[in-house]
């Protein structure tokens, strides 16, 4: 039955595990919310995050942070982006299942709405129809069938209604799974990454709790909160006459096309500097035509306190992980560099050996192929060597293709070693959904007084809509440990220019 644009879902089974048939489990990439508790009662800040209810240990737990149950509270579960997706099939375990004892003594969600997400040019958007269903108030797995478009890349889960707590009034989810009936490609190698992202994660935040996270230099806040100072979705005309042409895929070009507002200012113009040198160093530049691969030092850093996990948590509000990717490296006294010990010369060696290679095997592959027609003649739409040309097209890559990639790419640093100025990170990733090929991201981290003060994620621009991400960022020292206070991000393709400002956030 339909009402008032919801599906209202009849109460879920509860289950010792999860049943999903023939449907493939899923992982986020993200997972955000709009509160999480930071009273710090593990010993840490962050120990109620939203990516708890990822890595299937019932004693984690997301905890809103609101005052209250937290009705109206929400989560977001992110994962990969589908194309021809028919049911989520969402299995929850219901509030803190820690301990029986713990499960009664805090809040559990009663009633939950889930809405299909999908994102959109300015952020996240809902999409087909919502579900309501309320959960049972039993410990175990509870699943919750929701339709959803095509096309689409996460849900978001909101308490409508709680059970009360015995002691507590903080709403807990200890494990959300989302499983996908559809006809996308299932990528088995991605969502067993995305896991072990997510596992990884758990680790480093149970090690951060027993250490307190005292010998980092960097210091982040349990979550940043985002300001929109700017948004333009730009005309025909507009996309035209921007500079450098229509096809130009220089960082400034893009950049031009931010106008000037007191309210960012000061960060425009720093980034303005950003894309100037990363135009220079731009490693999709031929040989030395790229000043990295000219004169600086091609190097292999050394991250000596990661800070992946508490950066994925502090900003999980940001689409872009291209900080958190870099987390590690935002401050000097917590990496170190070391030369790399690969030379060009090698890795271009290492290419002809895998040229020579593949040339082998496709004659061997044409000789099979010719052979087995002449044995058992069959009609085919392709030749021999165009059947076993496409040998590689299955994949991301030829062996040959992946180290020229690697070539092309790498890792440099500006000054030196002990003092750099500037740091510049190429590197392939797979990417797409039914079809996958290799796309080229890079990074290019500026230093001053040790600290990063401007970040650059620049992807592959030819033919693509991915954005610019410019990162400028500000610093304040206290007893020993840096702490970022504000991120301005500039976001910027051929259609539309964001400049989006993050500042530590508190729930209080």
């Amino acid at each position: 039955m339909i009402l008032l644009s919801l599906i209202l879902a009849a109460a879920p089974p509860v289950l010792l595990e999860p049943d999903a048939g023939s449907a493939h489990r899923l992982h986020p990439r993200r997972v955000t919310a709009s509160t999480f508790l930071e009273n710090g009662w593990n010993k840490h800040a962050q120990n109620y995050l939203p990516l708890y209810v990822a890595d299937d240990d019932p004693a984690t737990a997301w905890v809103e942070g609101a005052k209250g149950r937290g009705e109206g509270e929400a989560l977001e579960w992110w994962g990969p982006s589908l194309t021809r997706a028919k049911v989520f099939r969402v299995f929850v375990r219901n509030g803190y299942q820690k301990s029986e004892k713990l499960y009664r003594a805090n809040a559990r969600p009663r009633k939950v709405k889930l809405e299909p997400l999908v994102q959109g040019e300015t952020g996240p958007q809902t999409t087909g129809t919502p579900v309501e269903a309320e959960l049972r108030d039993v410990l175990g797995w509870q699943e919750v069938r929701v339709p959803v478009p095509e096309r689409v890349g996460g849900v978001r889960l909101t308490l409508v209604t709680t059970y009360p707590g015995a002691t507590y009034d903080d709403t807990c989810l200890s494990d959300l799974r989302v499983y996908v009936e559809g006809e996308d490609p299932y990528k088995a190698e991605a969502e067993t990454a995305a896991f072990e992202q997510v596992r990884a994660y758990a680790y480093e935040r149970k090690m951060a709790a027993a250490r307190n996270d005292t010998k980092a230099k960097v210091e982040w806040a349990p979550r940043y909160k985002v300001e929109t100072l700017f948004e333009k979705d730009f005309t025909e005309k507009e996309m035209l006459s921007r500079p450098g042409g229509v096809m130009s895929v220089a960082a400034s070009d893009f950049l031009a096309t931010v106008p000037e507002k007191p309210a960012y200012k000061a960060a425009l113009a720093r980034a303005r500097e950003m894309a100037a040198e990363f135009d220079r160093v731009d490693l999709n530049r031929s040989g030395t035509d790229s000043e990295a691969r000219k004169t600086w030092t091609r190097v292999k850093p050394a991250q000596l306190r990661p800070q992946k996990a508490a950066a994925s948590a502090a900003l999980s509000a940001m689409e872009d992980p291209g900080l958190v990717r870099v987390a590690g490296l935002l401050h000097l006294a917590d990496t170190t560099f070391f030369e790399a010990d690969t030379t060009q010369a090698q890795m271009k060696a290492r290419i002809q050996k895998a040229l020579a290679q593949e040339g082998r095997e496709l004659i061997a592959c044409e000789k099979r192929c010719e052979k087995e027609r002449r044995e058992a003649p069959a009609e085919s739409d392709f030749t021999c060597e165009e059947e076993c040309t496409g040998v590689f097209s299955e994949s991301s890559g030829s062996k040959s293709e992946l180290l020229e990639h690697k070539a092309s790419g790498g890792e440099f640093l500006q000054g030196p070693l002990d003092k750099p100025t500037a740091f510049l990170r190429g590197t392939s990733e797979a990417s797409g959904n039914r079809e996958v090929w290799l796309t080229f991201r890079q990074t290019l981290i500026t230093y001053k007084d040790q600290r990063a003060d401007s970040v650059v994620v620049y992807g592959n621009m030819q033919g693509s809509d991915d954005p610019v991400f410019f990162y400028v960022l500000e610093w304040s020292e206290k007893a020993g440990k840096s702490r970022l206070e504000s991120i301005t991000a500039i976001v910027v393709n051929a259609q539309a220019a964001r400049v989006l400002r993050y500042r530590p956030a508190s729930n209080a």
